[in-house]
């Protein structure tokens, strides 16, 4: 079988048994891992990665939603091999977390799928 994209992970080996991410697939674990980057951790990027990993100290507010959301439009637009279609913030204020569904268009793909995050805030 052909892929666009491939590559590897050993996260992924403990459940399917498989170094190789394809697709999809990786896109995502790519995307997370921008996510959770925090900016100035890349060498030579310095304005590569979010504030999400600082946000989540942070009291679960309307201005830390909005600004995860802007954090994670940023990503969506840098990456060239997706396009954001929708992306929706629920707090879940009782239990200290956000969970932001984002509907993507993979472009070179020209498959559109759904990609869940679950933020968990710290006290």
């Amino acid at each position: 079988m052909d892929y666009i994209y491939k590559g590897f992970s050993s996260k992924q080996y403990q459940h399917n048994k498989s170094y190789i991410m394809t697709d999809i697939e990786l896109v995502k674990e790519d995307l997370v891992n921008h996510i959770f980057t925090r900016k100035g951790e890349r060498v030579r990027m310095a304005n590569f990665g979010t504030l999400i990993p600082e946000l989540i100290f942070e009291p679960l507010d309307e201005i830390v939603i909005n600004q995860i959301g802007a954090e994670l439009n940023t990503v969506f637009t840098y990456d060239p091999r997706v396009e954001l279609v929708d992306m929706v913030i629920i707090p879940y204020y009782e239990d200290k977390a956000i969970v932001a569904l984002v509907d993507l268009i993979y472009v070179e793909l020209a498959t559109q799928d759904r990609l869940s995050l679950r933020l968990e805030f710290q006290s």
